[in-house]
């Protein structure tokens, strides 16, 4: 079995963390993806890299992971938005005669 690179092991690591930071931001503040700044997650990671294209290569997959994440939080936020109007409709409902 081949082992992954060192760029697989840190893109995964990278992966790993961003799916947490996703988990631990949810609900708290406005999470940075929505500011236009990309995620610190993998901060740490990323100032690692041993080369530039290391290093390039790993912000590029933070980048679409946070543009990944921003789809879903979007997505999320259009539900919220209609669960929100069918639950105002449905207590107006309860409150009539």
């Amino acid at each position: 079995m081949r082992r992954p690179s060192g760029l697989g092991r840190v893109a995964t690591a990278l992966l790993v963390e961003a799916a947490w930071l996703t988990a631990a931001c949810s609900g708290r503040r406005e999470p940075p993806h929505r500011s236009g700044e990309p995620s610190h997650a993998a901060d740490a990671i990323i100032e690692k890299a041993p080369t530039p294209d290391e290093r390039r290569a790993l912000e590029r997959v933070r980048d679409e992971i946070d543009l990944e994440m921003l789809e879903r939080v979007r997505a999320i936020d259009a539900e919220i938005e209609t669960l929100r109007g069918e639950n105002e409709e449905l207590q107006k409902k309860l409150r009539e005669p």
